[in-house]
């Protein structure tokens, strides 16, 4: 191996995380299969989870960004849950069905308390090696 990273080193190299774990729903005692969840599927969450407007004309407009946290958890929770480990798919259509709903990520909170989805959210963060706002916002101070 050479000092630096090479382009043959690199091809050859497997560069997905995939790690699997289960979180326990307590509620209903029950267990999850879950995964990580890669890079490119948590920024496109992530990019589909902010939403922009413009009010006013040109000279004057304002544009306004509006992030939905909900949103973000609900699309990596259907991500993450490991369909080769269970049946159990959130996207799937007797569930969309059960609960009266089009897009999968709305079906999250019926199915899910508040407390229920940011633990969920979080096991699969750490899982996948997200990094939190908090850590963020002490890279920028630093």
């Amino acid at each position: 191996m050479s000092q630096f990273l090479t382009m043959e080193e690199f091809l050859g190299m497997n560069t997905e995380v995939d790690t699997k774990s289960e979180w326990k729903w307590e509620r209903k005692d029950v267990v999850i299969p879950i995964r990580s969840v890669p890079g490119d599927i948590y920024f496109k969450a992530r990019k589909a989870a902010m939403k922009m407007s413009v009010t006013g004309r040109k000279k004057s407009a304002e544009r306004k960004v509006e992030f939905d946290e909900l949103k973000l958890k609900s699309e990596i929770i259907i991500a993450a849950i490991d369909k080769e480990r269970t049946n159990f798919h959130l996207d799937s259509a007797q569930v969309l069905a059960k609960y009266n709903k089009v897009a999968a990520c709305d079906v999250v909170s019926c199915v899910f308390t508040p407390r229920e989805i940011n633990d969920l959210y979080e096991k699969i963060e750490s899982i996948s090696d997200f990094s939190t706002d908090e850590e963020e916002e002490e890279d920028v101070k630093n």
